[in-house]
């Protein structure tokens, strides 16, 4: 009953609607909106610890001023005023860095480096690990301009598609204690990411995935790699599963 409530009062009639002519869609919905959590409940799931532990991080990245770079761009990089409980998805990555302590992580898709600057402000704090981004410059060829030059050292920018860089990334990085799927958001382009990067992913890694409720990627790949969709949070457009062998077995 209670799972039945919780669905009944996220959903809006047009669902329904699409239900007549997409039920695939509508099923999709419906399973994406039972996950929803906040962000501290999204950190908690993925990192196995307390709520407590994650407002303290989420406390912290507060504190900071969330990592201030050149003055002109201060206003981007605000918190929001919610501090964490529903607030940026930069914020969360940085939690989730800050719990996790990967040796590597890769990224796909940069842009300005909002998010990008927030990983590596979380490693710097850690005092390890590197993030590996893979990004297509758009027309003005600027790729993670956000990013402080003192946070680069743990950095390294590869240009060009995922499609053909991350194979050869994998290869020379090995295997990974963090994926984020940021870039072109297409189903092609996310079931060949999500496949890609899936076995080189260690036991008790985290999995990520931006705009997963845009398509069906995330939910054809659980199905296809026998991920129960129990182990899927997202927030609140951020997909997140945290890679157990017991449940690939």
């Amino acid at each position: 009953m209670r799972w039945t409530s919780h669905i009944f009062k996220q959903i809006r009639p047009h669902h329904f609607i699409k239900a007549i002519f997409a039920p695939k869609r509508a099923i999709r919905e419906l399973k994406y909106r039972y996950t929803f959590s906040s962000a501290f409940i999204f950190c908690s799931f993925l990192s196995q610890v307390s709520r407590d532990e994650v407002r303290s991080l989420f406390d912290e990245c507060y504190k900071q001023r969330c990592f201030k770079v050149a003055e002109k761009n201060v206003n981007l990089l605000k918190p929001c005023k919610g501090r964490g409980e529903m607030g940026r998805e930069s914020e969360t990555l940085y939690v989730i860095v800050r719990l996790i302590k990967p040796d590597i992580m890769i990224e796909t898709g940069v842009g300005a480096g909002i998010s990008s600057t927030y990983i590596l402000r979380a490693m710097e704090l850690n005092g390890k690990g590197r993030l590996y981004s893979i990004d297509l410059p758009d027309e003005t060829g600027l790729s993670g301009w956000a990013v402080p030059d003192e946070l680069r050292s743990y950095w390294d920018l590869r240009l060009g598609s995922s499609m053909d860089l991350l194979p050869a990334l994998l290869k020379e990085t090995g295997p990974i204690d963090i994926f984020l799927h940021d870039s072109d958001h297409s189903y092609k382009n996310m079931m060949f990411e999500f496949r890609t990067i899936w076995p080189y992913l260690k036991n008790n890694s985290i999995f990520l995935a931006h705009d997963v409720g845009r398509n069906d990627a995330l939910f054809d790949f659980c199905n296809e790699a026998h991920i129960p969709w129990t182990k899927v949070r997202t927030f609140p457009v951020l997909g997140g599963i945290r890679k157990k062998i017991d449940f690939l077995n």
